[in-house]
């Protein structure tokens, strides 16, 4: 974002007022200068030697102050966030009694801003005055070296009146002369950072195969994954198929790669080796954007805009008419009796985030904007983790009647969230540890039947 907004800026600044200054200052010179030679050269000479003291005082104070500029800037920046930050978890905040501490942190913070603040303003105190000792050092030279070549007759007061207003005329030039030095030296440096970020090559992932329908099956093929510029292993030889129109489970412990296998299948990611397979072609092959209108996501993080709570559920719509699948999609996330007791309903206005509603609201309007274009594949990351048992059963009852024909694949944590699919992997560690039915599994007696029973006596224990 700093090369977008700052950097930006900066060659901004080069190219309009950095250009400007260059060419007025260049003919301003040569103009003056010629004629100040033109009329006497020594005296010329004489009164133009504060004025390069003057350019290199005013390069030397202006990097300074730049420097001393962006210190100001960060500061405030830091402040910005701090509140907002503050203000978006006051929750929290007062949840553990920390609102002293979170005060005085805020108190050393402006603290610190007012003294980069002073800082500049001692810079500024100083640079003033030098800037117009020097300017008027220059006309007194004029007035004593013009002065003594009127009494040898070699001069007129006439010339000394042209020659102090010459040197006013000459005296922004000269002084924006260090100005523009500094702006070129900060414009080459962001343009090189903005060369940088231009030359990166996108990820050639747009195939030329559309669709528009699951027909067979999502296959994954021996699939490893890794994040770039680390050794890990996230996903390891992960082999699954997902039959088209049916319901499939992915369930696991915590960092097993459960989030990194929606997020293959979404695109964000692509896997080191293997593939994954869609109705027998690579995912690869397929155009980006066909693709993703197959799927209705629900991402385990989950991003409401600051908008309505409708704009937020069309926001997931291919086109115009998935808009009358809005009342069916807020009646399958159960989310209806809590908009209707919203202050405008559908038309209520949601903080930053979303953080005018709960946990679970959140992810009930998620889920109401995944279906809202009715999709061939429904993908649920861990999209039921903040409801109730009583809720979650409403959804899924409300999903299985939304479309029989739906392929849902269900990644969660909860086993109750995923027991009545048709299969069900289990994953550990990045690698496939057991897959089958619930039924098959709890046979087995290993770790998915392990974990069934504690979250069985953990729900009985919470009753």
């Amino acid at each position: 974002m700093n090369r977008i907004s700052d950097d930006v800026s900066k060659v901004r600044m080069f190219t309009g007022p950095a250009i400007m200054y260059s060419l007025n200052l260049t003919c301003m010179i040569i103009m003056v200068v010629s004629l100040m030679f033109y009329v006497n050269a020594e005296i010329t000479l004489y009164v133009l030697i504060p004025l390069p003291i003057l350019a290199v005082t005013i390069y030397l104070v202006s990097d300074s102050m730049n420097k001393k500029s962006d210190i100001i800037q960060r500061k405030l920046s830091g402040i910005t966030s701090f509140v907002q930050e503050s203000f978006a978890g006051i929750h929290v905040l007062k949840s553990y009694a920390s609102e002293q501490d979170f005060s005085k942190d805020f108190d050393k913070m402006n603290a610190s801003y007012k003294d980069a603040n002073m800082d500049l303003v001692k810079i500024n105190g100083v640079f003033m005055p030098a800037v117009m000792g020097l300017i008027g050092l220059s006309i007194l030279i004029t007035i004593y070296t013009g002065g003594n070549a009127v009494v040898d007759g070699t001069f007129t007061l006439g010339n000394i009146v042209e020659y102090v207003i010459y040197v006013n005329m000459l005296t922004w030039p000269v002084a924006s002369l260090g100005y523009v030095t500094s702006l070129v030296q900060r414009a080459a440096a962001s343009q090189t950072r903005i060369t940088e970020f231009m030359d990166e090559q996108p990820e050639a992932n747009n195939g030329v195969e559309f669709i528009e329908e699951l027909k067979e099956d999502i296959v994954f093929d021996g699939v490893w994954f890794k994040y770039p510029n680390t050794q890990e292993w996230v996903l390891q030889d992960i082999s699954f198929t997902v039959d088209a129109h049916s319901k499939y489970g992915i369930i696991g412990t915590t960092g097993s790669g459960k989030s990194t296998i929606a997020k293959l299948l979404m695109g964000v990611y692509r896997p080191t080796k293997g593939d994954i397979l869609i109705d027998g072609k690579s995912i690869s092959a397929y155009d980006r954007k066909s693709l993703l209108r197959l799927f209705g996501y629900v991402a385990q993080d989950i991003f409401l805009f600051s908008e309505t709570v409708k704009d937020n559920i069309l926001f997931g719509s291919n086109s115009a008419a998935d808009a009358e699948n809005l009342s069916k999609a807020v009646e399958t996330a159960s989310l209806s009796a809590e908009i209707a007791n919203f202050p405008k309903g559908l038309e209520t206005m949601l903080g930053e985030r979303g953080i005018t509603l709960s946990g679970g609201q959140k992810q009930r309007t998620a889920i109401a904007r995944a279906l809202i274009k009715n999709p061939q594949v429904l993908l649920i990351d861990d999209g039921l983790s903040a409801v109730d048992t009583k809720t979650e059963v409403a959804i899924k009852q409300g999903l299985f009647n939304w479309n029989k024909e739906q392929t849902i694949i269900n990644i969660s944590h909860r086993i109750s969230s995923v027991k009545d699919s048709k299969e069900i992997l289990f994953l550990d560690k990045g690698r496939m540890v057991e897959n089958g039915t619930h039924q098959e599994l709890l046979a087995n007696e290993d770790v998915y039947s392990e974990l069934f029973h504690k979250q069985m006596t953990l729900s009985e224990t919470e009753r």
